[in-house]
């Protein structure tokens, strides 16, 4: 715990750290007791009883019953909380039983899901920020050996985002959670009829509140010109709050561990939780895992005792020069961050999926537009080929030479399909370049679509309603809106069905997407050159991506880093692999374990799509937790860094056993030991 004078020191920092109470000392010198100033109001108090409404059940009888509950027609607040944990449940992880939920996962004892929740708001006074936080402790916490998991949550999701993957893990040992939305979260703000999401999840009349998740409002654009001349267009938080909220992810992590130990106090007065009595996990996945990495890494005050990240989506400097091996080969590009990867994989990925070798009978992707994509890119010169077979070829081999693996070919065309590519490109471009929805980067824009792909027309009312429990934060969502190019032949279309001006083809946008990659590299794609006007916002993209970038440092505390072998969105040669070479570069003595999981890929919730259906990687993530927990609290040794031989089932049907996820092994055999050294990893195949 910092002393009194470092706390109050903390004051004059509060911009920086985020963290301070900033408030006079309780009477016994606990500052962990005061209320701290980032907070915009007292948090607000709920009780679950576990039976009429769980910390994790919300308004459904069980888990069971919560991953098949439906909202009401007019969802109230405590509605769509509980549409949010489903869709924490539904759109991350394999809810069938056959996967492994109900057995592996998707188990909670009454003590656990009976409790408090508090709903707190940290924000500067503006109303620009409103970072949302929620605090819940069960029944079965222990004030006698307090314990907090800190859960940021994953992808531009909102604050329960994680609950149903690492939440369910917290309640069931007894810890308290601190839920965060980073700053992002479904924020959208439907710009014609000036509707935006409250803090509590329901659509209402925008005008200038402050009170919002949330509002184009207030910051300063001319939106009245640009509804008249773009109508029914949608404003996001992540993309279009100019706030480039990524690179305070750990500090929004770091004050929800705060809150929580504020909250605690209220919830039992007569204790004393101080970060050296209470000990903290910081755990996620995704780009979660990430703010949990770098909220350890910003950690100054010691607030978090340890970190598990799944699949951590991190940028590295680009001065971070370290080299990555994969069965003695070195891998020749790694490390690259975010925006580089995903620009490159939106040239290439739906040509990509029409590789002879990958090419599905059941495409998630339009396949003549794909050819269309593979033609406009050759002519570009941006491909080899004189056909469909040699140029979609060629597509895929440059994945793989740009830090794809092998174990990742079939998933682009589902990543590419299912738009995954295109929603990460285009909301972190504007969030990085901290552009206003006004700017229109690149032709894209938000907006409503109609069950015809018309376009634009306005948000569907009855998925807007619910959208702040279903959304993902990205430019989309199912019912309601979508990526629009404009500039597409004929005007204003879907992104997935648009004709290129250069090619006059419908071809997925490509002028989009090369001048997505323009902006990410601030450099020629092809023959064409940055314009002017792309020059400029290049520089500001370039200057965001300079903000977010880690710092390899986790100041002692013990890690595990874990990603699956076959991510396709966020490749291990990008994340994991160089993070855990940089981390023992900057970090001498480093107490950091990477399991890589073969089989595995990112998103939990598609694993039955495949003939040969991948492993939850979820699986994992509980058993590193359960490895940190008896290291922390009994002494146990952290497994070496391995590679974990897990094996995909051969159908959906086929029930998950340990013969498909094998343990973490206490000593790897010498065929899966990951080697790590400062500045470089060695995998084997």
């Amino acid at each position: 715990m910092p002393s009194q004078p470092a706390a109050a020191a903390l004051c004059l920092l509060a911009p920086l750290t985020l963290l301070t109470a900033c408030g006079g000392d309780d009477d016994d010198g606990n500052p962990w007791r005061e209320r701290p100033a980032f907070l915009a109001a007292e948090p607000v108090r709920t009780d679950y009883d576990g039976t009429t409404q769980g910390l994790l059940t919300g308004r459904a009888a069980s888990l069971a019953d919560l991953v098949t509950w439906t909202a009401p027609a007019s969802p109230t607040p405590a509605d769509l909380r509980t549409l949010a944990i489903k869709t924490s449940y539904t759109g991350l992880l394999d809810v069938t039983p056959a996967g492994g939920f109900g057995t592996y996962y998707g188990r909670l004892p009454a003590a656990a899901n009976r409790g408090t929740e508090y709903v707190a708001v940290s924000d500067d006074g503006s109303g620009t920020r409103n970072v949302a936080i929620v605090v819940g402790i069960p029944s079965n916490f222990d004030p006698i050996k307090p314990c907090v998991v800190a859960i940021p949550s994953s992808g531009s999701r909102g604050v329960y985002g994680e609950i149903g993957t690492i939440g369910e893990w917290a309640y069931n040992k007894g810890c308290a959670t601190a839920l965060t939305d980073k700053g992002t979260g479904v924020g959208l703000h439907d710009l014609d009829r000036d509707r935006a999401i409250a803090l509590d999840g329901t659509l209402v009349a925008a005008g200038t509140r402050k009170d919002l998740t949330f509002n184009a409002n207030l910051l300063g654009d001319d939106l009245a010109a640009f509804r008249r001349d773009h109508p029914n267009r949608v404003a996001m938080k992540h993309a279009h709050g100019k706030l480039n909220p990524e690179k305070d992810w750990g500090h929004y992590t770091l004050q929800a561990v705060h809150t929580a130990l504020y909250v605690l106090h209220r919830q039992f007065p007569q204790a004393d939780f101080t970060p050296a009595n209470t000990l903290v996990i910081a755990s996620s996945i995704s780009n979660g895992g990430g703010a949990a990495l770098r909220a350890a890494e910003a950690d100054t005050l010691g607030l978090i005792d340890a970190v598990v990240a799944g699949e951590p989506q991190v940028n590295l400097p680009e001065t971070a020069a370290v080299q990555v091996r994969r069965g003695g080969t070195a891998i020749p590009t790694v490390g690259r961050p975010l925006l580089d990867y995903f620009t490159y994989a939106g040239l290439y990925q739906a040509c990509a999926s029409q590789a002879p070798s990958v090419r599905a009978t059941s495409s998630n992707v339009i396949a003549p537009f794909a050819a269309n994509r593979c033609a406009g890119l050759a002519a570009l010169g941006l491909l080899s080929g004189s056909n469909l077979d040699e140029q979609s070829a060629d597509a895929l081999v440059r994945l793989r030479n740009y830090g794809w693996e092998p174990e990742s070919d079939l998933l682009h065309d589902s990543h590419s399909g299912f738009e995954f590519t295109e929603l990460v490109a285009t909301t972190y471009v504007n969030a990085y370049a901290r552009a206003s929805v006004t700017e229109r980067l690149c032709g894209y824009t938000f907006a409503g679509i109609s069950d015809t792909f018309a376009t634009p027309v306005p948000p569907a009312a009855a998925a807007l309603a619910t959208g702040w429990a279903t959304g993902a934060g990205l430019g989309y969502l199912a019912g309601a809106f979508n990526v629009i190019y404009d500039a597409a032949v004929g005007g204003p279309a879907l992104y997935l069905l648009a004709a290129s001006p250069s090619t006059g083809k419908a071809d997925f946008a490509l002028d989009g997407a090369t001048c997505l990659r323009r902006l990410a590299t601030g450099a020629a794609v092809g023959p064409t050159l940055p314009t002017a006007t792309e020059a400029l916002q290049a520089q500001r993209v370039r200057s965001g991506m300079g903000e977010i970038r880690v710092s390899g440092n986790l100041r002692g505390k013990p890690a595990v880093v874990l990603h699956g072998r076959a991510d396709a969105l966020l490749p291990v040669n990008h994340t994991s692999r160089p993070y855990a070479a940089f981390n023992a570069a900057r970090e001498p003595g480093s107490r950091l374990r990477y399991y890589e999981v073969t089989d595995a890929n990112h998103f939990d919730a598609l694993v039955g799509l495949y003939l040969r259906t991948l492993v939850p990687l979820h699986v994992y993530n509980l058993r590193a937790l359960d490895l940190m927990w008896a290291h922390l609290t009994a002494g146990a040794t952290l497994p070496p860094s391995q590679v974990v031989r897990a094996v995909a089932r051969t159908s959906a049907a086929a029930p998950l056993t340990d013969a498909n996820v094998p343990p973490i092994a206490a000593t790897p055999a010498a065929a899966d030991a990951i080697g790590i050294a400062p500045g470089r990893i060695d995998v084997p195949n």
